[in-house]
């Protein structure tokens, strides 16, 4: 299955950074745990994250098997799963 440019970066990202993206909270948009803890205004939009990606992006994963939402915050790269189109 082919994936978008944005697809595939999201899960180069999230397994760049122990499999896991996380939802930014001020809005929809998910990133990966360290580019949060960066921010010290938790009011910052996405836009000024080191890296992000919108919700549909990560749905899109989700439904095609490259990632599962561990919960409505966090999401998981699915072990052996590559990213190469």
């Amino acid at each position: 299955m082919v994936l978008s440019d944005k697809q595939q970066e999201a899960l180069e990202m999230a397994q760049k950074h122990g499999g896991k993206l996380m939802r930014w909270k001020q809005g929809g948009y998910w990133t990966y745990l360290e580019a949060i803890q960066e921010r010290v205004y938790p009011s910052q939009e996405a836009l000024d994250l080191e890296w992000y990606c919108t919700t549909n992006t990560i749905f899109a994963l989700v439904r095609r098997g490259y990632m599962m939402m561990d919960d409505w915050e966090h999401c998981s790269v699915i072990p052996g799963m590559h990213t190469e189109n």
